[in-house]
C-alpha cells in the first residue's frame, strides 16, 4: 500500500485558492478516541528505539520558567532551561559537551553556521546608565569558545514594553549582525556587535521559497489561512485554514511544495494529516498517511522537508508521541515520549543523520534519521553539514 497519494489541486493564476481536495482518497485510517488513554491508535505504525536519551543537568530547586531547542549545527544540539542556561550535547555520541550559564529566563538558543547565538538574563548586570537593561548574549562556537558577549540594551522609552511583555520567546537571525527577539507579541532588533536594542515588527519572517528564477513568500494568517506573494504581490492562497505551515520540500526534478498540517476529524475521530501544496500554484501536490491526534506540541523541518511533528494523542495529557515523515512524505516511524504530564512544549530539530528531542525540560532524546530508502518513490537526501571529500 502506497504511504501517501498524489493529489490534483484547485489551479488557478494570481489570487487562486490551492487546496488538496476534500474528498481526496486516502489509505485506510486507524484512530484514537480522544478518551482513550492507550498506545493502541498508533500500534500499527512502525516504531524506533532512540539512538540515545541523554539526560541533562537540571537543577530541580529553580523554577522552570523557560525552555527553548534544540538548535543544531556540526553535530552539537543546544537547548536552554531556566534550570540550567544553555546545554551542548553531541548528539551522535550523546554525551553533555559544554554549558552556559545564563539567568532565570531566557531565549532559544540559534545556530548559525560556525556557532550558536546564547540569549538571556544576565547572571551579573552590568552597570547601565541610562538604558534599560534586557539580557546578555553570547556567541560560542560549536566546543563552545566563547566568540563574543555583549549586553543587550536599550532606552527605557523604546524597550520598556518589552522588558515587561509575558509569553513564550522566539530568536531568529534578521542578518549576519542582528537578531530579532521576541517576547510575546512584542520584539526588538538586536545589535550582536553593541547590544542596542530597539523596537522592531513581531511578525516572524515568511517562508522564502526559490524555484529557477521565481520565488515566493508564503506565510499563515491569524485565520490559518496559507497565503503566498512574489515580488509583493498577491500570488495565490488556499481556500480552508491549516493548523500549521511546517516549511518548504524539495524533491528531485520537481519544483518545490509547501507542506502543511492540519488537525480535524474523520469518520468522527481526531487525527493529523500532512499535506504539500506547490509552491508555484500548479495542480501537483500530495498527502501523506495521516496519524491520530489532537494538537500539535511542536515540529522542526530540514532543508529538503523531512519533518518532525510532536503530538498529543488524546485528553489524557500524558500520551505524546513523534511522528517522523520523509520529504517524499512517506512515514517513516513513530515513537511515543514518556508518560509523563507534559505543560511544555517538544522541542525537536531534524539534521541529516538523526532527530533530536528536547522535552520534559531535563531530557534530551536522539531519533532514527528521516531520509527515505532511495528506492522509494521521490526519496531525496538533506546535505550533510559534514561533508567528506
Amino acid at each position: 500500500m502506497k504511504a501517501f497519494a498524489v493529489l490534483a489541486l484547485i489551479a488557478a493564476c494570481r489570487g487562486k485558492q490551492v487546496d488538496p481536495p476534500r474528498d481526496a482518497a486516502a489509505p485506510q485510517r486507524v484512530v484514537a478516541d480522544a478518551a482513550v488513554a492507550d498506545w493502541t491508535a498508533i500500534a500499527r505504525f512502525p516504531k524506533v528505539e532512540p539512538l540515545h536519551i541523554v539526560a541533562l543537568p537540571v537543577k530541580t530547586t529553580v523554577p522552570r520558567f523557560d525552555v527553548g531547542g534544540p538548535a543544531i549545527t556540526s553535530g552539537i544540539a543546544v537547548v536552554a532551561s531556566s534550570q540550567f542556561g544553555f546545554v551542548a550535547v553531541d548528539y551522535l555520541r550523546g554525551q553533555v559537551m559544554w554549558s552556559k550559564p545564563a539567568g532565570l529566563h531566557v531565549a532559544p538558543p540559534l545556530a548559525r553556521t560556525g556557532s550558536f547565538v546564547l540569549l538571556g538574563e544576565c547572571l551579573q548586570a552590568p552597570e547601565m546608565k541610562a538604558d534599560r537593561l534586557l539580557g546578555c548574549v553570547r556567541v560560542v562556537t560549536p566546543t563552545g569558545g566563547d566568540l563574543s558577549f555583549v549586553a543587550v540594551h536599550g532606552h527605557p522609552k523604546d524597550v520598556e514594553d518589552f522588558a515587561n511583555e509575558p509569553g513564550p520567546q522566539r530568536l531568529w537571525a534578521h542578518d549576519d549582525h542582528t537578531l530579532v527577539w521576541r517576547r510575546g507579541e512584542r520584539a526588538v532588533l538586536v545589535d550582536q556587535l553593541t547590544g542596542v536594542a530597539t523596537p522592531t515588527t513581531a511578525t516572524a519572517p515568511p517562508l522564502d521559497i526559490t524555484y529557477r528564477d521565481h520565488s515566493w513568500q508564503v506565510a499563515r494568517d491569524d485565520e490559518g489561512i496559507i497565503r503566498a506573494t512574489q515580488k509583493g504581490k498577491p500570488a495565490w492562497k488556499t481556500e480552508r485554514s491549516y493548523t500549521e505551515l511546517l516549511g518548504a520540500v524539495y524533491l528531485p526534478e520537481q519544483a518545490p511544495m509547501v507542506r502543511v498540517s492540519n488537525v480535524g476529524r474523520f469518520g468522527g475521530l481526531p487525527e493529523m494529516n500532512l499535506m504539500d501544496i506547490d509552491a508555484t500554484g500548479s495542480m501537483n501536490g500530495q498527502v501523506a498517511f495521516p496519524v491520530p491526534g489532537i494538537g500539535l506540541v511542536g515540529h522542526a523541518i530540514d532543508s529538503i522537508g523531512d519533518v518532525a511533528i510532536a503530538i498529543q494523542l488524546d485528553r489524557s495529557l500524558d500520551h505524546h508521541f513523534i511522528v517522523g515523515y520523509a520529504a517524499n512524505a512517506l512515514l517513516m516511524w513513530v515513537y511515543p515520549l514518556p508518560r509523563v504530564q507534559r505543560p511544555d512544549p517538544v522541542g525537536l530539530a531534524v539534521a541529516p543523520d538523526a532527530v533530536v528531542a528536547f522535552h520534559d525540560g531535563d531530557t534530551l532524546t536522539i531519533l532514527p534519521e528521516l531520509s527515505a530508502p532511495p528506492t522509494a518513490p521521490g526519496a531525496a537526501r538533506a546535505p550533510s553539514e559534514n561533508p567528506t571529500p
